[in-house]
């Protein structure tokens, strides 16, 4: 476990954070989250909180949290897409200038740097072990399922798109292509060192993964996934697709919002954290509580209780392995969002939200 996290893991990460970003009210008191690489929490900021917390036990996640957040302040929109490799013709030359001129915590600016060289200043979105994962399985993915695979992503009306799926698109490839997929050994080494969550969804992984992409192809855009435009291409290619932090209108609230936020990264244990925080709105957990020990998973709710405001808001995901939180005193209101959930973009997440009833909260 401890192996992976000490590597960056995530760069453009595997979550829609357009999903929060509809759940969390505008101008909460204080949004408390997982910081992971920064790209669920900068969308965030476009909802104009007046405190934000965000906290990772990782190093090098803290230090691409801190990045992002420096390109948000001190650059404009163009040279963040320029520089994160949003845009593919940005040259080798142009990244090196926009990161000359970053103002960054010394220590991240020299793990940012090595990075970026060892890898010969390529895309930083690319960087992650989870999109490289993503860039292997999108160079097989192409033996299996090649160009009609690929031609699904000419749509952009969904009766279409579904009419090729159920009639031209290489489904019996594209199952064989699933089975790797859905091998939990195979994800484990690829990405997750031994540290992948068991699956306790009672279901074998290749169902669940048939599900979601079945879910996918038939109910959204694809080019608008930047997760299936990683997964058959190994790049984005299709803008309509990037992630939330790239509209240009979220970008520039979030800008805006980031000059009156008061804005605090934080390494550590997102609980130890929590306990040195009061009247917390919103909390974005991710998958942490899958990565815990189950009787600590059960507890997350009540652990951060100290924590929370009134009516405070907690949206956790799970994967292949959910936790069922004890949830005295909170209310499970994820049926509220289910709108917002079936929009998101990946669909790898079982997702629920909490909304606190009866607060615990003692003065500091």
């Amino acid at each position: 476990m401890a192996d992976y996290f000490e590597r960056l893991n995530y760069a453009l990460g595997d979550e829609d954070t357009a999903l929060e970003y509809t759940i969390l009210p505008e101008q909460s008191r204080h949004v408390l989250g997982v910081a992971g690489c920064g790209g669920r929490l900068l969308p965030l900021l476009a909802r104009h909180p007046a405190r934000m917390t965000c906290a990772d036990i990782s190093a090098p996640q803290l230090a691409f949290t801190r990045l992002r957040l420096a390109l948000l302040e001190q650059t404009d929109r163009q040279s963040f897409m320029d520089f994160m490799g949003y845009w593919p013709e940005t040259s080798v030359a142009r990244r090196k200038s926009i990161f000359r001129l970053l103002d960054l915590p010394p220590l991240d600016r020299r793990w940012l740097a090595d990075l970026f060289h060892s890898r010969h200043w390529q895309a930083p979105i690319y960087q992650g072990a989870f999109e490289q994962t993503l860039q292997r399985l999108a160079k097989i993915n192409g033996l299996f399922t090649g160009k009609a695979g690929r031609a699904i992503f000419q749509f952009r009306d969904l009766g279409e798109q579904s009419a090729y799926y159920q009639s031209r698109f290489p489904l019996k490839r594209w199952k064989a292509v699933i089975a790797l997929l859905g091998n939990a050994a195979v994800l484990n080494s690829l990405l997750y060192k031994g540290a992948f969550p068991r699956n306790n969804l009672g279901i074998s992984s290749r169902e669940v993964y048939l599900d979601i992409f079945h879910t996918l192809f038939t109910t959204q855009v694809v080019r608008e996934s930047f997760f299936l435009q990683m997964l058959f291409f190994g790049e984005l290619r299709y803008p309509q697709g990037f992630p939330l932090e790239c509209n240009p209108q979220v970008f520039q609230l979030a800008r805006k919002a980031q000059q009156q936020c008061r804005l605090t990264v934080v390494q550590g244990d997102i609980f130890d954290c929590a306990s040195r925080c009061r009247d917390v709105d919103f909390v974005s957990f991710s998958d942490v509580p899958s990565f815990l020990p189950a009787e600590v998973g059960m507890d997350v709710l009540q652990r951060l209780r100290p924590a929370l405001g009134e009516d405070a808001l907690t949206v956790i995901r799970g994967h292949l392995h959910v936790v069922r939180p004890d949830s005295t005193g909170f209310c499970d209101v994820t049926a509220k969002f289910q709108e917002a959930i079936a929009r998101e973009k990946t669909q790898l997440w079982r997702v629920q939200v909490y909304r606190q009833t009866s607060s615990v909260q003692v003065s500091r």
